[in-house]
């Protein structure tokens, strides 16, 4: 993968990271491939942080603390904070 070639050619003080949407690690059926769970097992070892976007999420509601990190609402209802490090 890109990733896995950048780290291989990147200084070691360099760091490596994505910014993907929270619902693409939820691995919903609309990511046959599985999304960013896919991205994690073949190359998280290499990303050294995630900075995950929680907005401008359409229906999927990230508004408060529960929301946010417990149990997130709407059309991708797995994608809170704490239900992605859980996978």
């Amino acid at each position: 993968s890109l990733t896995n070639r950048l780290r291989s050619e990147l200084n070691s003080d360099q760091l490596i990271s994505h910014a993907p949407q929270a619902p693409y690690f939820s691995n919903p059926a609309g990511y046959p491939g599985g999304g960013y769970v896919t991205v994690n097992r073949n190359c998280g070892g290499n990303i050294d942080f995630y900075n995950v976007q929680f907005y401008n999420q359409g229906t999927t509601s990230y508004a408060d603390y529960n929301g946010l990190f417990v149990s997130s609402i709407g059309w991708c209802p797995n994608s809170a904070v704490y239900r992605i490090i859980n996978k």
